[in-house]
């Protein structure tokens, strides 16, 4: 029986949205309605936030919201995750972004479903359609375009393809996961250029040493959390949904 964990990567020092994880959405902060929505998911054997910083750690201590602290600085969400495997015991590893408040528990158990069903596929995300020319221009959406058997060939915050066209342009959503094996080789390698120069898309140092990578398609819209003005969008929709 494979071991699956689940960490919620979170850190003061967001250069859009300072504090971002511990704004408060509806009276709590935002690291609590992602813990919230992953913990529905009950093939999930153990979830963790891990940050750097005491500030997330004491709001999580209030929330009883298990976390592990350690004040080593990671320069992307999966080398935080990397570090937190070393210490772990898991198989599976998934790395749920705590910038997403409404992440949809289903969306989890596919990146599950797909990684216990199929050993020949250690590195997994989730796409879906972006609609319309404004979403494909926005740099908050990290594009990715895929071959025929849904790899990723390359990722950018530039609209790819150049032109939009529906059916053909996706959005990377912010759930992966990851065989162990996989994961602590990002200890291994470092940033490359071309990660750089799109503003930190992690995965491209993977497909640039020859790692495959994964999607699945989804047609849940992940409402994420990039600036503070996203916040009430967020509110709004959960008041739709009867939080």
């Amino acid at each position: 029986m494979k071991k699956i964990i689940g960490l919620i990567p979170a850190r003061m020092g967001s250069s859009r949205f300072p504090g971002k994880p511990i704004a408060l959405i509806n009276e709590k902060p935002m690291i609590y309605w992602v813990y919230k929505q992953a913990s529905k998911v009950d093939r999930i054997d153990e979830l963790y936030v891990v940050t750097p910083d005491d500030e997330i750690y004491d709001v999580c201590v209030k929330y009883n919201i298990p976390c592990r602290l350690d004040h080593i600085k990671a320069t992307t969400a999966a080398e935080k995750l990397a570090l937190e495997s070393q210490k772990l015991d898991g198989d599976i590893y998934l790395n749920i972004q705590g910038d997403e408040p409404l992440i949809d528990p289903e969306s989890i158990n596919q990146i599950i479903d797909e990684l216990l069903e199929n050993d020949s596929i250690s590195y997994v995300g989730l796409v879906s359609k972006i609609e319309n020319k404004e979403e494909h221009e926005n740099r908050n959406n990290v594009k990715v375009v895929l071959d025929s058997d849904n790899f990723a060939m390359y990722f950018s915050r530039s609209p790819i393809p150049h032109d939009f066209k529906y059916g053909y342009s996706y959005r990377v959503l912010g759930l992966y996961g990851y065989r162990y094996d996989v994961l602590k080789q990002f200890l291994n390698i470092k940033k490359s250029e071309l990660e750089k120069l799109e503003s930190g898309i992690e995965m491209i140092r993977m497909l640039e040493k020859g790692y495959k990578i994964k999607f699945l398609h989804t047609n849940y819209k992940t409402i994420g959390v990039d600036l503070p003005e996203h916040i009430k969008f967020v509110e709004n929709e959960m008041k739709k949904r009867g939080y």
